[in-house]
């Protein structure tokens, strides 16, 4: 669900993240998403973890921006960009059966108890969520409220200046990522997504968000964990992770707190739910490359485990320069953006 949309002829996602900007073009083909154009751009040069939004960052930033579309010559001039799921709110909740043109007038008012925050400040929408017949019998229905701050808005807006591309929408991260990796699976997730810095918790049911939580634990938690445990620099253990070493069995074993604040944090997550069964926790991002960290999650949380695929949804040519299916995994917020807008079926 994004805040604002329209639809082009080619598809363009562009997921800011903490260490690079990544950018997936998607163009339809006969019912299917065909990988267009893709590119990205390091941007941990430009501030080290920005904590906040000043004029030289921001413009450092676009112009960065800039570059990626100097670089990737996308064919749309309009994007689908991500929101961090950590700026937003995501909340499922219960209203009296009314029927649907009412219900804009009800929003206002219900979302008050939910969104800590006045509502001229932040940008909301909503779905009616699909029903079973039973569900349909009960006096109450069950409504998607998504909300981001309009300043997230006017930031993201900011960026785009001058670089020749409109934001055409915006998105919470979090179903851009489900897009991508689960698609409209029937059944129910747990969408584990491990960035640079931040790690998202989502849950699923059907395709649908249904919680969404953030963690401030990442990939680069993981490395400096493998620099402690085994005394090297933190360049060596970056080089060692991504080598493919096993840091969970043999010499090189090493405690990884950070995974297990995700985990403990899975199981927070179900803990709120009427059941904690679900089908399978889904990992996804950069940090799920990590040799082994399907197992851990596996014993940890006492659940069935599978690697997301951003690309089993995607036709791509397996000979395009430097986009191996290991690597899509960066992309998977960027792919799940395109799709959003992709004249495609994603099932």
């Amino acid at each position: 669900m994004g805040l604002f949309s329209s639809r082009s002829a080619y598809s363009l996602g562009v997921d800011f993240g903490t260490q690079s900007i990544k950018a997936v073009e998607l163009r339809s083909v006969k019912g299917k998403a065909h990988l267009s154009n893709y590119a990205t751009v390091n941007v941990t040069d430009l501030k080290e973890v920005p904590s906040e939004y000043n004029d030289d960052y921001t413009k450092r930033l676009s112009g960065a921006l800039a570059a990626l579309f100097t670089q990737m010559k996308p064919k749309t001039k309009r994007a689908v960009v991500s929101i961090p799921s950590f700026n937003g709110l995501v909340v499922i909740v219960d209203f009296p059966r009314m029927r649907e043109k009412d219900i804009a007038s009800a929003i206002k008012f219900e979302s008050r108890k939910y969104i800590p925050a006045s509502l001229d400040e932040v940008n909301v929408s909503w779905e009616i969520l699909e029903e079973t017949e039973e569900e349909k019998a009960k006096p109450t229905m069950k409504v998607l409220l998504v909300a981001a701050p309009k300043s997230e808005v006017q930031y993201y807006d900011g960026l785009f200046q001058g670089t020749g591309i409109q934001i055409d929408s915006l998105e919470l991260e979090a179903f851009s990522i489900v897009r991508a990796v689960v698609g409209g699976t029937q059944g129910r997730f747990v969408v584990v997504d491990i960035g640079a810095r931040t790690t998202s918790v989502i849950l699923v049911q059907d395709g649908v968000v249904h919680m969404s939580r953030s963690v401030d634990v990442g990939g680069a938690d993981v490395t400096t964990a493998i620099m402690e445990g085994l005394n090297i620099s933190y360049d060596r253990a970056r080089t060692l992770k991504e080598g493919g070493e096993n840091f969970f069995t043999g010499p090189t074993r090493v405690n990884f707190a950070s995974l297990g604040a995700i985990a403990n944090e899975v199981k927070r997550v179900l803990d709120t739910q009427r059941s904690n069964v679900v089908d399978s926790l889904v990992l996804s991002g950069g940090g799920a490359q990590l040799v082994g960290i399907d197992e851990y999650f596996s014993q940890t949380a006492h659940v069935h485990v599978v690697k997301g695929n951003p690309l089993s949804r995607v036709v791509y040519d397996p000979t395009m320069s430097g986009f191996l299916p290991d690597r899509a995994v960066s992309f998977t917020v960027a792919i799940g953006l395109a799709l959003r807008d992709s004249e495609v079926n994603s099932e």
